[in-house]
Parts: C-alpha cells; structure tokens; sequence
C-alpha cells in the first residue's frame, strides 16, 4: 500500500491487491504521493519565511507532510546544496549553543526570484488541476465521489 494513513473511497490503495513496484513499494496510481520535485519549493517557501538549517526544514517538511515515508533528512541536504550552487541560498554557521555548529540557510535575491516563478508555476498547475477535477467528477458516480471539507 502507498503512504495513505487512511485511503479515500475509490483510492486504488483502499485495496489489498495493489501492484508492487520497483523496490517492492506499493505502485499507487492514485498521485497520493507528494511529487519529490516539490521538495525544493518548499524548502525556498521555509527560507523565505525565515532562516533555517537543513534539520529544521526536514521536520518541518514532515509536519508538513511533504516528506515520503522512509525520505532520509539527505534529500534535503542535496537540495540546499543545489541551491547553494546555484546562487539561490547562502549559508552561515551558527552556534546555538545546542551541540557543534550548524549551516543556517537564507535565501538571495535569486532564490526569490526563484521562488516566483515556482509560485507562477504552481498557480498554473493548480489550474490544470481544478479543470481535471472538475472534469472528472462529473465522470464519476456519485457514490465514488470523494467528499472533500
């Protein structure tokens, strides 16, 4: 089964007979799954708010329920390292008292020009993704329709 706690009427993970796919993980062809790709505007949406090191935004990430179950804290490490290569963050060492030092990261004024267009991007996709729903809920009956708050 994929990551859901609890699958939603007509998930394909409501089932027991889920395929398995590469890894033995469940092949969830619901898209219950957060994209990894989101990852990284996220973690510019976290810096942008205020500064943090790497540890801070993997929690935060979780709480947020942007991790996969079993996403080590490295993924965002080589996302911070990425943004560092390309110029849209920026570390210090910090000393908070609490064990060694840490990279605290804060974004440049490329990262939020970077940001934008992430913003501009999904704003898009949200788009596409209220026509498909749309579009197909009125293809559903209505007793598989997912009731949602």
């Amino acid at each position: 089964m994929c990551d859901h706690e609890e699958p939603e009427a007509g998930c394909c993970c409501a089932s027991d007979h889920v395929p398995r796919g590469a890894g033995g993980r469940a092949a969830c062809h619901c898209g219950g799954n957060i994209p990894r790709h989101f990852v990284l505007p996220a973690v510019l949406l976290l810096l942008d708010e205020e500064p943090r090191h790497g540890y801070a935004l993997f929690q935060r990430l979780t709480e947020l329920g942007i991790t996969d179950v079993g996403m080590s804290p490295a993924t965002v490490y080589r996302v911070l390292s990425k943004l560092e290569e390309e110029g849209l963050a920026v570390h210090e060492h910090a000393d908070d008292g609490q064990g060694p030092t840490r990279k605290v990261y804060t974004l440049t004024a490329e990262g939020r020009e970077a940001l934008a267009g992430w913003r501009s991007h999904i704003e898009r996709t949200r788009g596409l993704l209220d026509w498909f729903l749309q579009d197909a809920l009125k293809q559903l009956p209505s007793e598989t329709r997912v009731r949602r708050p």
